[in-house]
């Protein structure tokens, strides 16, 4: 009994990180840059305190990384001698096709939710702008999110895009199952 309970909550868990989503959220006009699998754990940049500072979370974790000071120095590789030969390498049958791995691809970004897409931009050449504003214009008909072209110099970004490792999961799968039909 003990066992059936135990095994219960491992696929519940299973199921819980499944769903779970993955969070990609950059606003410029904030300073957010900011990547998290919700409820779980999340890697934020700081730009404002350093180029290559992050700062790590998880419950009961937080931390600041400053990314310089994680490399190590590199051996340099030694000099080979003029005589040997580079060994080459046997050459691997390619296990996926080219098509495979565009429907893979393709499959995948469709698991992708935007949830958030706010564009200003400027150029600042009158001209460019005139040429892009019809573009902005499709996106903003499309709505796949909203696009301001301006002649002020404001350059902002506002994106939040949203995927479940589950949507993932099932796109691979169903590239790999399924078999597509010649017409």
């Amino acid at each position: 009994m003990i066992g059936w309970i135990i095994l219960g909550l491992c696929l519940l868990g299973f199921a819980w990180l499944l769903w779970t989503p993955l969070r990609v959220e950059i606003d410029s006009e904030n300073g957010i840059f900011r990547a998290e699998w919700r409820h779980l754990c999340a890697v934020q940049w700081l730009p404002e305190e350093g180029f290559d500072r992050m700062r790590v979370e998880a419950p009961f974790f937080r931390r600041t990384v400053q990314l310089s000071g994680l490399s190590k120095p590199q051996n340099r590789p030694k000099q080979k001698e003029e005589g040997t030969k580079p060994v080459r390498p046997s050459k691997k049958k390619q296990s996926f096709s080219a098509k495979m791995m565009w429907r893979l691809g393709r499959n995948l970004l469709r698991t992708f939710k935007i949830k958030r897409l706010q564009i200003w931009w400027d150029s600042d050449d009158f001209i460019w702008n005139a040429r892009v504003y019809p573009l902005a214009s499709v996106v903003n008909t499309l709505g796949i999110g909203r696009v301001w072209i301006n002649f002020t110099g404001r350059r902002e970004l506002a994106l939040i895009v949203e995927n479940r490792p589950g949507r993932m999961l099932w796109a691979v799968l169903h590239t790999f199952i399924t078999k597509r039909s010649r017409s």
